[in-house]
């Protein structure tokens, strides 16, 4: 089991938050971080992390070129560096990779069309079906639609298309949880369901029944805004902030990209611009990433083949 690890953004909190945690994670086993080695040294210095730095030193893979970078300042400087460490990680045919954070608005100056790590990957896969998922502790949350404008998730709701997905969700928790016989819940578009609803939720409701034919246990559609107080084992999402506000307001939250022959997590946060060079980020995400990749990557071993998936 190899261990990839990307260091982000230079200008954000990528580099602190892999010298913070790296060096304290226990049992790491064979691991390996793309990027270069003065930025993470120059970074140790500046926040005072030399001894971190010196516990990661034989497993920094120089990958892109030393640059000259301010904290908080994202440019394309730093965008490539971020982009050579993910080319790096991705070539490097590791089993688990660890993202830190990039700030889009500058990888898409030199990547056109960037929309994130989760479309790169599947690109560089060449996986067509693939999908954002959630994680907290018990909640795993997969986004029917991701960065779309909402006006643009009003085409997405056809009953077809949500039976697929919430049959690849099934396939999806049995090969990378274990869990056998999940039970799905799925939110509805409209505020209270079909209260407020123009014909959406009836077409969920629809997907949901297609589903339940070809055996998948999932009901719903349920409200957005009680959804994730149920107990199911898998929750669909409609829409990226019905998933978000839930999970951004976690200090462990996790980005899972569902579908991929790797296990790919990040923390659900970004380059933090305003806290960066400070030492202060919280690293909570990046800690739940390095523990929850090692589970992830156990269950996929284990029930991948089995359940042909």
């Amino acid at each position: 089991m190899r261990i990839g690890i990307t260091i982000g953004d230079p200008s954000g909190i990528g580099p602190e938050l892999v010298l913070r945690t790296v060096p304290k994670l226990k049992g790491l086993g064979d691991y390996s971080i793309y990027g270069n080695v003065e930025i993470l040294s120059k970074t140790a210095r500046d926040l005072h992390l030399m001894g971190d730095y010196r516990k990661i030193r034989p497993h920094i893979v120089d990958v892109s070129d030393n640059i000259r970078f301010t904290y908080g300042l994202s440019t394309t400087s730093t965008a490539r560096v971020a982009l050579r460490s993910i080319q790096g990680v991705l070539k490097s045919g590791a089993d688990i990779v660890i993202t830190a954070p990039i700030v889009k608005k500058t990888m898409r100056k030199i990547v056109p069309g960037f929309i994130g790590h989760t479309e790169y990957f599947a690109d560089f896969f060449k996986v067509n079906d693939y999908a954002m998922t959630g994680l907290w502790r018990d909640k795993r949350i997969m986004l029917l639609t991701v960065h779309e404008p909402l006006k643009h998730v009003f085409r997405r709701l056809k009953a077809e298309v949500i039976a697929d997905r919430i049959s690849f969700f099934q396939n999806g928790l049995r090969r990378y949880f274990g869990i056998s016989k999940p039970e799905i819940g799925v939110a509805a578009l409209n505020p209270h369901a079909f209260e407020f609803s123009l014909g959406e939720d009836k077409e969920i409701e629809r997907g949901i029944m297609l589903a339940r034919r070809k055996g998948v246990r999932v009901s719903g559609p349920y409200a957005g805004d009680t959804l994730f107080n149920r107990v199911f084992d898998g929750y669909l999402a409609i829409y990226h902030d019905q998933a978000m506000v839930y999970l951004k307001s976690k200090r462990d939250g996790l980005n899972f990209t569902l579908g991929l022959p790797i296990i790919r997590l990040s923390p659900l946060y970004g380059s933090a611009s305003d806290i960066a060079g400070k030492g202060c980020a919280d690293i909570a995400g990046f800690v739940a990433a390095f523990r929850t990749g090692k589970r992830l990557y156990a269950n996929m071993k284990k029930h991948g083949k089995k359940d042909g998936v």
